[in-house]
């Protein structure tokens, strides 16, 4: 089966709605039942092929979009199963309430990237945005489940209210990286801003030195040997998910414990202290 590439016929379009654009269509008709899908761009609806033209091409079976200078939201939101590339960046909502399949995007996203994740893969080649693996707007769940890789930084609140699930940034995360988090690993290569897992209750975060504020409501459990962070590594390595700052061999890390002041026993692990 080829894959379909999407191209947009107007690069200066307004934002357009791209939710119902899924690989999971190439196996229900393909190119015919793509072009049917109807998108919301300002406020008013058009078929698909009225705003992209569509070609046979690309890796079998992927959808692959190719933007050009239009800002195309909610890209792969509640994917299920296939693969879809982006030549390209894409605007907000990027991965959002996927439940599985393999998203990538080979320039930056929006804010709400992999927000309300449950499944899958997300991989972006640049930056993103605020609230990556957050909660969708309104809604009280955090990502539980699959995978984000970024490579560039990533804004603030990452992983908010996050259930389960890795989330890795290979640069740098702004302030309240974790809050509110359940459970779940964040991995942060380049440090974050200030307060990482303020009222969190499980999980941990791993970042490669002690961050300028934490909550009051961490304390200090010190050095020590993780010997699950040998196994961590040697998989995360294998995914690409491994930030290349970080050490490459080791186990020992200070232990940041809280916060306790939300009845949490959630970590910070700081690598480069080992």
């Amino acid at each position: 089966m080829s894959g379909i590439i999407l191209t947009t016929r107007d690069p200066a379009s307004p934002p357009i709605d791209m939710t119902g654009v899924l690989p999971e269509r190439l196996g229900e008709g393909g190119r015919e039942a793509l072009a049917g899908v109807m998108l919301v761009r300002g406020r008013e609806r058009h078929r698909l092929d009225t705003l992209f033209l569509l070609e046979e091409g690309g890796p079998s079976g992927t959808l692959v979009l190719r933007p050009g200078g239009a800002v195309l939201d909610w890209v792969g939101t509640g994917m299920g199963a296939g693969a879809m590339l982006v030549e390209g960046g894409c605007g907000a909502y990027a991965g959002s309430a996927m439940r599985g399949g393999t998203l990538t995007v080979e320039g930056n996203c929006g804010a709400f990237a992999g927000a309300g994740m449950a499944g899958g893969a997300l991989r972006v080649a640049g930056d993103a945005g605020d609230f990556l693996g957050a909660p969708l707007a309104g809604g009280t769940r955090g990502m539980s489940g699959g995978s984000v890789v970024v490579i560039g930084n990533a804004g603030d609140r990452v992983g908010e209210r996050m259930r389960r699930g890795l989330i890795a940034v290979h640069g740098r995360a702004g302030s309240l990286c974790g809050t509110r988090m359940i459970a779940g690993t964040i991995v942060v290569g380049a440090g974050c801003g200030p307060d990482p897992g303020q009222a969190m209750r499980r999980g941990s975060i791993l970042l490669p030195q002690a961050p300028l504020a934490v909550p009051s409501g961490f304390v200090d459990g010190g050095m020590n040997d993780w010997l699950f962070l040998d196994l961590m590594r040697k998989e995360l390595i294998d995914g690409g998910a491994w930030p290349s700052g970080f050490p490459t061999a080791g186990t020992r890390a200070r232990r940041l414990i809280g916060d306790r002041s939300a009845g949490g026993i959630g970590e910070v692990l700081v690598l480069a202290e080992a």
